[in-house]
């Protein structure tokens, strides 16, 4: 009898080549995830010590505080921009999780269809094999 030969070998490799795909796609959202939260974390950290004062005398406080002022600002504004980035990359890290969830789910799914058929034939074979062994007996007992 045939060698065991799953027919749809095609589709489970190319299911598996989107599965690869779909971990590379997390792994790169999640890298830019966390690189967004350590921008996000920098950022807060520069404007706390943006509250410390020079303790130079011959600095112009005055001066100081409308430069300190300015940059506290941009910071805001920065920090709020990172935030809304990292909601939008979340957001994308999410679907990249569900993608890849989907694409593992149908892998499996035909890897199972692939064992099931297997087991099928290997039943197959067995039986034909059993009826081989019945009708050499019967050849047998009747030539005896």
């Amino acid at each position: 009898m045939k060698k065991f030969q799953f027919r749809l070998e095609s589709v489970l490799k190319v299911r598996g080549i989107h599965r690869k795909q779909a971990e590379r796609d997390l792994a790169i959202a999640q890298a830019r995830v966390t690189h967004t939260r350590r921008a996000l974390d920098e950022t807060r950290e520069a404007f706390e010590a943006s509250f410390q004062t020079p303790s130079d005398p011959r600095i112009n406080r005055h001066f100081w505080r409308q430069t300190a002022d300015h940059y506290r600002a941009g910071l805001k504004q920065r920090e709020e921009t990172l935030r809304e980035t990292l909601a939008k990359q979340e957001k994308d890290l999410e679907i990249q999780r569900d993608n890849l969830a989907l694409r593992m789910k149908e892998e499996k799914a035909m890897e199972k269809l692939k064992e099931y058929q297997k087991t099928d034939h290997q039943a197959e074979v067995e039986a034909q094999f059993q009826r081989e062994i019945e009708e050499l007996d019967l050849l047998k007992r009747g030539n005896g």
